[in-house]
């Protein structure tokens, strides 16, 4: 796999604050999976709920087929500015809502067999085809500290374990007739040595029901356009399964879409400095409440600052605290600088585009970063955000 080629951006162009995505960074990740996609003949999917700046979508409709959408806005928003193939699934549909979600999807997963009785008439009698699938827990052991990130914790809500599936089968055997496919994710930023490990558990519960199916859905959470990342083994993968189960493989990557192509740019508004932490702080004109709130839920996810180091490794040490008057507003991490930081200073967290721009809050009124495409060495402001965007948000 060709090697991910550095970031040109120059932070001093970028008008803060700002989420910037490099076209020519995004357009690597983008044939990665293009690749995949060529030499399997699996269908690649752009995962909404990850990333979904659709001004740039005209750039994503020249690798990928369609996108996974997982509500009625995203489906809409898929359908009318990505094109007709949309897959979508959600953890429950609402019955005034589903003519709707039939007009703007091509594929609905559902995600119980209460949700598939519910609305299989409906199915049925729509004008326009739908392939139909469900979504399935494997119930697979992760090693994910956080459960948030775990589709398959004990108490998980997502998808339809196996003894679930098999007792539906027994009270009605015709309930998977017009279920067309099979989906399943079980991973959040994993490498292929994990999917490797937990397939054969997978189909040892489900795969007499894959030979059954058109299709079977992988998921997202492989961090496929890293470098590093095994590209030839996930095709091997994809190929071996396809052929063993006569069914086209569906992936719907979210975060490797725009992996280490998007940063977050803040400007430094004030240092404070106290006597009681050998550290200080500097305050910055973003919300790690608002903008980077996962970082905060999950202390452990790694958020890097370009040109900073870690504990000890410069002289100057600094944590960095959001502009809101939220006590909690800030970032449990220290980072440490060659030189020291002054206001005026741009600071430009790395890979903070995936989850954190669809999350963005104007929580306290703060500003919200614009969205900046970053091509050719210069930036082009593709949305900024006013008063009259927090105003009508607030009523």
């Amino acid at each position: 796999m060709k090697r991910r080629p550095p970031s040109t951006l120059d932070p001093k162009k970028i008008k803060t604050p700002a989420f910037v995505i490099e076209e020519r960074l995004l357009e690597h990740n983008l044939s990665i999976l293009k690749s995949v996609a060529d030499q399997t003949g699996a269908t690649v999917l752009h995962a909404l709920k990850a990333w979904a700046t659709w001004p740039l979508f005209p750039i994503i409709k020249k690798y990928l087929d369609g996108t996974e959408v997982s509500s009625l806005n995203e489906a809409r928003l898929g359908r009318e500015e990505f094109g007709p193939e949309v897959h979508m699934y959600a953890p429950a549909y609402k019955p005034e809502e589903f003519a709707e979600v039939l007009k703007n999807s091509s594929h609905i997963i559902l995600n119980s067999f209460g949700q598939l009785r519910l609305f299989k008439r409906a199915l049925a009698d729509s004008r326009k085809k739908i392939s139909v699938g469900l979504r399935i827990n494997p119930e697979i052991k992760t090693d994910e500290k956080y459960d948030v990130w775990n589709p398959c914790a004990l108490d998980s809500r997502l998808g339809i374990r196996l003894y679930e599936f098999e007792r539906e089968l027994k009270r009605d055997p015709n309930a998977l007739n017009g279920v067309e496919g099979l989906h399943f994710h079980v991973f959040f930023e994993r490498e292929l040595k994990n999917l490797k490990s937990a397939l054969p558990m997978i189909e040892k519960h489900f795969g007499k029901y894959f030979k059954q199916m058109k299709w079977v859905n992988f998921g997202g959470g492989q961090r496929i356009t890293d470098n590093g990342y095994d590209v030839e083994g996930l095709i091997k993968l994809v190929k071996d399964f396809q052929i063993k189960y006569d069914v086209q493989v569906h992936l719907e990557p979210g975060a490797a879409i725009v992996w280490h192509a998007g940063t977050l740019v803040a400007s430094v508004l004030d240092i404070i400095e106290r006597k009681d932490v050998p550290y200080k702080v500097a305050i910055l004109d973003i919300s790690f409440e608002a903008h980077l709130a996962d970082f905060i839920l999950s202390p452990d996810l790694e958020l890097k600052i370009r040109g900073a180091g870690k504990k000890g490794e410069y002289k100057h040490a600094y944590k960095f605290g959001g502009g809101t008057c939220l006590a909690g507003d800030r970032i449990d991490r220290l980072y440490t600088f060659k030189k020291p930081l002054k206001v005026g200073d741009k600071v430009v967290f790395e890979d903070a585009i995936q989850y954190s721009l669809v999350k963005s809050t104007m929580f306290n009124g703060v500003q919200h970063p614009s969205i900046v495409l970053w091509k050719d060495g210069k930036p082009k402001t593709l949305r900024t955000f006013t008063y009259q965007d927090f105003k009508n948000r607030m009523g």
